[in-house]
């Protein structure tokens, strides 16, 4: 079979990644490019890879991805259908909950009842469907707080609430996760994850769950486009970034502010077919990327070069 088609994107959130620990985020990346990518090579679909890679990310203890209180979604193009969980402490992977939900909502209408499924669940009602429908839970949630997560919460209260400086190398992440892949059929499936915003009231949910804004995926004009959105929730959502990002075919960068527009537009590009792009605002952002045909993945940290500039990539596939 020929795995040139095959593409897994991953990214570790928005923030900032402390240079102490950018190699073990690297390694953290490329262990789920490498998991995504096996599961496409086994002829899985796009949304199995997806739910392998993030769920690789929700169970390190590098992210806050997958603790505590979590949302999660997932979109894939072929069937046309979303999937997510918001707010949910006991299922144990949030991802594979709403690739669950994903699915559901593929089939459509029960023929018996008509009854729709849902596309958004949360909270108890979200884990009660899970556990119905095979997806694992656990009613013991202290296994989801981590030290590291403690340590987390202690250092963003203090931050919050102290007048202690905070230390120049400590991480500062928005805690959401996320991969795009595309499958052997064509087909390509986008899905985010997230444990929430730091200090975040019970209860929120995030961009991570919601419609058009954590993630999204769409085929249109023989043309496939994924994206997959870290950062603060509040803001990413009356935008809806993510559909606005990738339904702006034409341009990697889409749904960004005119300075993407302007570079990803130039000349020096229009010569790649298939692109991928990565832009961030905040000091860094972690990402990777493999193609069936490359032997292994690229992991990198990007660090934000000025401070009153996005800093943007694109890179031919």
């Amino acid at each position: 079979m020929d795995h040139g088609s095959l593409v897994v994107a991953v990214h570790i959130g928005a923030g900032y990644h402390s240079t102490l620990k950018e190699k073990v985020y690297k390694s953290l990346i490329k262990k789920a490019c490498l998991a995504a990518m096996q599961c496409l090579k086994q002829s899985s679909s796009a949304g199995d890879a997806v739910e392998r890679a993030i769920q690789t990310l929700e169970d390190s203890r590098l992210t806050n991805a997958g603790q505590v209180e979590c949302d999660a979604s997932m979109m894939c193009s072929n069937p046309d259908a979303f999937g997510a969980v918001g707010a949910v402490t006991t299922i144990c992977n949030p991802i594979q909950a709403a690739h669950a939900v994903m699915k559901a909502q593929g089939i459509g209408p029960d023929p018996q009842n008509g009854l729709v499924p849902p596309m958004l669940l949360v909270g108890h009602g979200a884990e009660q469907w899970a556990e119905a429908n095979n997806v694992a839970t656990s009613n013991d949630i202290r296994h989801l707080i981590t030290p590291e997560a403690l340590d987390k919460y202690a250092r963003y209260m203090d931050q919050a609430f102290s007048t202690h400086p905070t230390q120049p190398d400590d991480d500062i992440l928005l805690d959401t996760v996320g991969a795009v892949c595309i499958d052997s059929t064509g087909v390509v499936a986008a899905g985010v994850s997230s444990g929430g915003i730091a200090l975040k009231y019970p209860g929120r949910v995030g961009e991570a769950a919601m419609f058009g804004c954590g993630c999204w995926a769409q085929a249109q004009n023989a043309q496939l486009s994924g994206c997959s959105v870290s950062g603060t929730g509040e803001q990413i959502s009356r935008l809806l970034l993510a559909k606005l990002c990738a339904q702006k075919t034409s341009d990697i960068f889409a749904g960004l502010d005119e300075t993407f527009a302007e570079f990803c537009t130039s000349s020096a590009l229009s010569m790649y077919v298939e692109q991928l792009g990565v832009a961030h605002t905040t000091a860094s952002m972690g990402y990777g990327f493999m193609t069936g045909s490359m032997k292994g993945p690229k992991a990198r940290v990007s660090r934000k070069q000025k401070i009153d500039k996005p800093t943007i990539m694109a890179f031919h596939l």
